[in-house]
């Protein structure tokens, strides 16, 4: 179960426009370098939904140097909670939708757009 964040929520009026990798909530547009990790080698920007409420959020997950999500496609990547949204969810894994963007950073710490992972992983996406 991620932090709810509730110092940062209360005192923003408007909804956050996507969650990073640990839950905290985010308000401007998605940049590959505002990933919390600076030695990320891959990010992407996804759509998962709350297994209980099925409500949507913009989540952005990454990998590093040694982390085994760099071996395995985007699509297979699982954020696990969703983000605190007050729901018995909050508690439960979250239903993987699709790869909204993705992003690779290569070795002149360039990051290129991968539209080949784009994809839609789940039929039930709205």
């Amino acid at each position: 179960m991620h932090e709810n964040y509730e110092d940062i929520l209360s005192r923003i009026d408007e909804p956050p426009k996507w969650y990073d990798q640990n839950g905290t909530p985010r308000y401007g547009d998605f940049v590959p370098h505002s990933c919390p990790n600076i030695y990320s080698s891959q990010v992407g920007l996804f759509k998962i939904a709350c297994q209980y409420c099925h409500q949507h959020f913009t989540i952005e997950m990454h990998s590093g140097l040694f982390d085994s999500r760099q071996y395995c496609p985007p699509s297979k990547w699982h954020y696990g909670d969703p983000p605190t949204h007050d729901c018995v969810g909050d508690t439960m894994n979250c239903d993987d939708l699709a790869v909204i963007e993705f992003w690779v950073k290569n070795t002149e710490l360039i990051w290129r757009r991968a539209k080949e992972f784009e994809v839609r992983i789940d039929d039930d996406e709205e």
